[in-house]
């Protein structure tokens, strides 16, 4: 399986979920070891595009991807079973990531995209578990520079 994270070149082969660590997410509240992905570059620059106050504060960018093997365990959360508010309110998204997190069932969480809940949509989000017993399967196979078109702004 590939994925996708769009990153700042300083943190681009970190593979430790230092942001997960540090920050809270709309699936995890700080102190978990994840990693945010997504199925396309494309997910990558629109997730990405929402957090942007100013576009001149960004750091130099990079789209890292990612291989993981297709033996591994992943959970899925599809769209139908999620409340009909989950995007206005992250705190049960956030239990439900730091939950799975925790059990470390699975190296993998699936989950729609709060930008694109689509059912069906093949751009969804995917959270790396680096708790996880297998999480060094997990490789960087490239490292691309990459600007945000300057008319996204």
């Amino acid at each position: 399986m590939r994925l996708w994270r769009l990153s700042g070149r300083q943190h681009a082969q970190a593979l430790d979920g230092g942001y997960g660590l540090h920050f809270d997410g709309r699936w995890n509240t700080a102190g978990h070891a994840v990693t945010y992905c997504a199925t396309s570059p494309a997910l990558c620059v629109l997730e990405k595009l929402v957090h942007v106050e100013d576009p001149a504060l960004l750091p130099e960018l990079v789209m890292v991807s990612y291989e993981i093997p297709d033996t591994v365990e992943i959970e899925d959360v599809p769209l139908e079973g999620l409340p009909t508010d989950w995007r206005r309110h992250e705190a049960w998204s956030q239990e439900k990531g730091d939950t799975w997190h925790e059990a470390r069932a699975s190296l993998l969480l699936r989950v729609p995209s709060a930008i694109i809940p689509i059912v069906g949509s093949p751009d969804l989000n995917v959270l790396i578990n680096h708790s996880h017993p297998t999480a060094a399967e997990v490789r960087i196979i490239g490292e691309v520079s990459f600007s945000l078109d300057p008319r996204l702004f």
